[in-house]
């Protein structure tokens, strides 16, 4: 049942919740992807009540989905306003429905740096891949022609989820979670503040080079989601 999580929630809470302030963007923006979080990831295992989401409920919001949900702008705060916005949430459910989802989301501090640093990373990737993205007069075409360019040019690629382990000078070190093989990447513009971040992409190597490039970021996730994200191709 695709929609059982709006109905048990929806009905009730998440539409009480919204209708305190029917205009508030960022309320609003927070509702949005809580609902599709219900929607898409639970469609099987629906908790029945709200005392009954367990650790698992939150650490596939925040490890899996949320990132899942990050958006590219100049700002870079879309994690910060959801984060914001979900522990009003909590205090407010805490409140009608004497739940205690405060201090369920106590212990997730650190992961929460990392979802920070997951949308900052993004951002900076997507800017060296596409410098003009915030310009109105990118030419969006002619980039896209570039990257497919060095696809073209690449004797080997790799598509999956890579692991940030490692930093020696200007050079990244990568391990795909699956295979636990190593990969080298040059000048991107990663610090040791992201080690242990997963990044979910392209790179390849052009015939010759040892090193290999990153041609594609579909995502970025806090460490504690390769648990999860080791079941995922």
């Amino acid at each position: 049942m695709r929609y059982c999580g709006l109905f048990e929630y929806y009905g009730d809470d998440l539409i009480a919740y919204k209708k305190e302030k029917p205009t508030d963007f960022f309320r609003n923006e927070f509702l949005r992807t809580f609902s599709s979080y219900l929607t898409d990831y639970l469609e099987d295992n629906m908790p029945t009540s709200w005392n009954k989401c367990k650790k698992s409920f939150i650490d596939l919001l925040l490890y899996i989905h949320l990132p899942n949900t990050i958006k590219i702008s100049k700002e870079s705060n879309s994690i910060q306003h959801f984060i914001s916005e979900f522990r009003k949430f909590s205090i407010w459910l805490d409140h009608k429905e004497n739940t205690t989802w405060t201090k369920l989301l106590a212990p997730y501090e650190e992961s929460i740096n990392e979802l920070l640093l997951c949308e900052e990373l993004l951002n900076s990737l997507y800017l060296q891949m596409y410098p003009q993205f915030f310009e109105s007069n990118w030419d969006y075409e002619k980039d896209l022609t570039r990257v497919s360019q060095i696809f073209e040019k690449c004797k080997d690629i790799e598509d999956s989820f890579f692991q940030i382990i490692n930093m020696e000078g200007n050079t990244v070190f990568l391990s795909n979670i699956h295979t636990n093989k190593q990969f080298q990447i040059n000048n991107l513009p990663i610090t040791k503040r992201f080690l242990g971040i997963i990044l979910h992409g392209s790179i390849g190597r052009i015939e010759g080079n040892t090193t290999w490039s990153l041609l594609l970021a579909a995502g970025l996730y806090p460490k504690k989601a390769k648990r999860y994200l080791s079941y995922m191709e």
